[in-house]
């Protein structure tokens, strides 16, 4: 079975709902887990995570022919015959809009000629979404085999329930979610059981907008 690397180029602080998405790849990609574009006080934390880079990975000396960026608007689909064990797959650390507005496209893609550029599907996944799809096609998956849902939603008891804008995969019928992101979401939106959330609050939280 190959094992690529993974590249997150990290263009986020580290809020919560970051860690926990960065975690969760950690636990897909072990030591194949590079973190790129770190500032010298996030060094620490994120090598509890993987391995730590300073420098971006758009200036990167290695043979950009081994690069794989992985960009919504690509024009081909990522195959396992793209992938070799000195692959690099780099995935954008970036939180997603409700509408993705192609940052990836700005800050990376544009930036590095000579690499492979590859989308994973038309749906916007999560950073863990996007690195568990590319490690499952790495694994040997076609995209047309890899099951997701866009736009889940979850409940959060009888009455209550959120929807995450944004598609997740499924494995064996199960959805993949990021873990401790509902025990997250509960608390930032101040949730208490009984209490409705309008669709107006989701929106503006799941945009950064909002603080409920």
């Amino acid at each position: 079975m190959l094992m690529p690397y993974l590249i997150i180029e990290h263009l986020e602080g580290i809020s919560d709902w970051l860690w926990l998405e960065y975690s969760h790849v950690s636990e897909w990609w072990a030591n194949k887990l590079i973190f790129t574009n770190v500032l010298p006080e996030e060094r620490e934390r994120l090598a509890k995570l993987g391995s730590v880079i300073s420098e971006s990975v758009i200036r990167f000396p290695f043979d950009r022919s081994k690069i794989i960026v992985l960009d919504l608007q690509a024009e081909e689909e990522l195959k396992p015959e793209d992938i070799d064990e000195d692959t690099m797959i780099v995935v954008g650390g970036i939180l997603g809009d409700a509408v993705p507005r192609g940052r990836t496209r700005e800050f990376i893609t544009s930036r590095m000629e000579g690499v492979k550029v590859r989308h994973i599907g038309k749906p916007q996944y999560s950073i863990d979404g996007a690195s568990i799809v590319a490690k499952l096609i790495a694994d040997g998956k076609r995209l047309d085999e890899i099951d997701y849902e866009e736009n889940p939603t979850i409940k959060l008891d009888e009455f209550s329930e959120i929807t995450l804008h944004y598609a997740v995969p499924k494995l064996d019928g199960r959805l993949l979610l990021t873990p401790g992101l509902i025990e997250l979401q509960k608390r930032e939106l101040g949730y208490t059981e009984g209490r409705e959330v309008s669709d107006e609050e989701l929106v503006e939280f799941f945009e950064g907008k909002g603080e409920l």
